[in-house]
Formats: structure tokens, C-alpha cells, sequence
């Protein structure tokens, strides 16, 4: 099979992260799930600034590469723990962005207070820490994402996030969601006042809108 178009999917959507600021250097990796069963992901220890299209690695979902010059991402086991338990699930991003890691790292939940964090499932939960690049790490995610298959995102405790996604430009969506609502939440704390949470009767219309629009649309 040819996997030069969802090596160069990966890669672009690597590079947009980083544009806009949730990746750093090479904190952070991003995968899609290939129609063959197999996934591609970034490689380990490459540079984003210095990463071509062809360094993206083919692997199978228990980590094995198939394809590639490189390791897969040493978070390979994140993005195939989440694979296994989801099979809807075809793209994951992990980042390390800044104000996930913060929230995380004291333990505060993402409360409904923004569409943006409504769209990926708030509350957005924190996972139990465990030494990123383990097995422990992708077991913790694909028990959230099973037990809450609306949640789009996760906080990964003194970590990072996780996003996850039906196509690996929902997934950035829904990574860059995340991340926007996590900054929105932390301004609405510096006021010193408490962020009003959206109330059920509120959740109420703007489901009821964005159904109709989505039948819109699609009529």
C-alpha cells in the first residue's frame, strides 16, 4: 500500500500545530488511523523544523513499525491503546501545550463555561499521572474516552493533552478547542471572580441550535 498521502497528512497537520503554538520544538505527536488497520505517526526523536513528509512512520496497533527510517513516537502506545478501545476514533493528537499542562498540573477540571469546551465534551477530566511514554498512559486515556465516548479531550495530569477526533482535521479542531478554552478559563480566574458555568437550560438551546444547523446543512 501507498502511504505517502497519510504521511503527508500527518506531517502537515504536525506543522500547523506547531504555527500555532501548541507544539514546541517536538513536544507533541499526532497520528491517523490508515484504512489498512496500521497508523501513521511521527517519528521519536526528529525535530518538527527539521521533519520531511517521508520521516512519518507506518506502524501496526500494537507498535511494531512497518514503515519508516525512524522509531514511532515514544507515545506510540497512547495513540494505539485509544485505537483499540475506539474504532470510531481515527486520528489522535498529544500536546504539550501550556495552559493544558497548567490546569493539570493542579488538578482542575475544565468546567462547561465556552462552546469551545462544550464542543470536546467538558468537563474535561484530569487523568491519574504516569511517566509519559508508557503503557499506563494509554490505558488511563482509552478508559476515559471509553467510559465518555462524547469526550473529544483529556488532560493528561503534569502532562499534557490528548484530543481525539473522526478524521485528523476534526482532531486538530478539537486539540486547538481544548487548548482555547483552557486559556479562556484561565483569564476568566485572573478577574478573581468565580466563571459562570453554562446551566442546562442553556446547554438545552445550544444543542437544539447546532442540530438545526447541522440539518441545515445537510439538506
Amino acid at each position: 500500500m501507498d502511504y505517502s498521502s497519510y504521511k503527508k497528512e500527518v506531517f502537515d497537520t504536525t506543522l500547523k500545530l506547531v504555527d500555532i503554538d501548541l507544539i514546541r520544538l517536538s513536544s507533541g505527536n499526532v497520528s491517523v488511523r490508515i484504512p489498512d488497520g496500521n497508523v501513521a505517526i511521527t517519528p521519536s526523536g526528529v525535530p518538527y523544523d527539521l521533519m520531511k513528509p517521508e520521516d512519518i512512520v507506518i506502524m501496526d496497533l500494537d507498535g511494531n513499525k512497518i514503515e519508516g527510517h525512524y522509531k514511532p513516537s515514544s507515545e506510540k502506545v497512547l495513540h494505539n491503546e485509544i485505537y483499540k478501545v475506539r474504532s470510531d476514533i481515527q486520528a489522535v493528537i498529544h500536546t504539550h501545550s501550556i495552559y493544558s499542562i497548567a490546569f493539570s498540573s493542579v488538578e482542575m477540571e475544565l468546567p462547561i463555561m465556552c462552546v469551545e469546551l462544550l464542543s470536546v465534551g467538558a468537563p474535561i477530566p484530569v487523568a491519574d499521572y504516569h511517566c509519559p511514554g508508557t503503557e499506563e498512559v494509554g490505558l488511563v486515556a482509552a478508559r476515559y474516552f471509553t467510559e465518555n465516548p462524547r469526550l473529544k479531550g483529556l488532560l493528561l495530569k503534569n502532562h499534557g493533552m490528548v484530543a481525539n477526533g473522526n478524521s485528523l482535521y476534526d482532531a486538530y479542531q478539537n486539540a486547538y478547542k481544548l487548548e482555547t478554552g483552557a486559556e479562556i478559563y484561565h483569564l476568566a480566574l485572573q478577574t478573581g471572580k468565580k466563571p459562570v458555568v453554562l446551566n442546562e437550560v442553556q446547554l438545552a438551546e445550544i444543542y437544539s441550535r447546532y442540530q438545526k444547523l447541522k440539518e441545515k446543512r445537510n439538506n
